[in-house]
């Protein structure tokens, strides 16, 4: 007598559900890998954005420019005002280039100021205004100046320049007088030097006032 074998098969949902997870954690290790992509190039974007708005924060801020001496020229050893100020200047340690065609100047007394002073070239020195200056230059190793010129006006690390104003008879200089001098480049803060005339002009015609 034969018997015939009753085979039963059993089904086995765990290995469905282990591969069903197993997808799910690959699509989330994919989803994963995507955003730190995307976070990592943000990251450097903004790190990068804030360089930049840092640098400019700071060349904004920052003065670059120094004021190394100011000598005022009288017409006459007893003339009590001036007919031209020479303020000698230089780029400081680590600043860009200064165009000095965008640069404006101020100086003012007790009793009057003059403002927006503007870059000429030196071939218009005969007819200068109280309202405009030109430079000499007194060191430029690398030719970025041409004072003769309105297209090659910057002066950079190294470099020394007078500029020339020419306040005339627009204003007093008595003694003993408070007088300030503002030199506003195009970037970074503006340079302001307040300065008192000396007690007495003997009968010098060229009078240090600063240093």
């Amino acid at each position: 007598m034969q018997y015939i074998r009753k085979i039963t098969f059993i089904k086995d949902e765990r290995a469905q559900a282990g591969i069903g997870t197993l997808i799910i954690f690959i699509a989330m290790v994919l989803v994963a890998a995507v955003a730190a992509a995307v976070l990592i190039q943000t990251s450097g974007v903004l790190q990068q954005k804030a360089q930049e708005t840092g640098q400019q924060t700071i060349q904004e801020v920052s003065s670059n420019i120094e004021i190394v001496g100011i000598v005022g020229h009288r017409v006459s050893a007893t003339a009590n005002d001036f007919e031209t100020i020479n303020i000698t200047v230089k780029p400081m340690a680590g600043s860009g280039p200064i165009d000095l065609y965008q640069m404006v100047i101020a100086i003012q007394n007790e009793t009057k100021r003059i403002e927006s002073i503007k870059y000429i070239p030196d071939t218009q020195a005969a007819s200068q205004t109280s309202t405009q200056f030109y430079v000499v230059e007194l060191r430029d190793d690398d030719d970025s100046l041409n004072a003769s010129t309105t297209t090659t006006t910057v002066i950079n690390a190294g470099d020394l320049i007078n500029i020339v104003l020419k306040p005339g008879t627009e204003m007093d200089f008595p003694t003993r007088e408070p007088v300030r001098i503002e030199i506003k480049p195009e970037h970074g803060a503006a340079v302001i030097k307040d300065l008192i005339t000396p007690p007495s002009y003997s009968v010098e015609r060229n009078v240090v006032l600063f240093p």
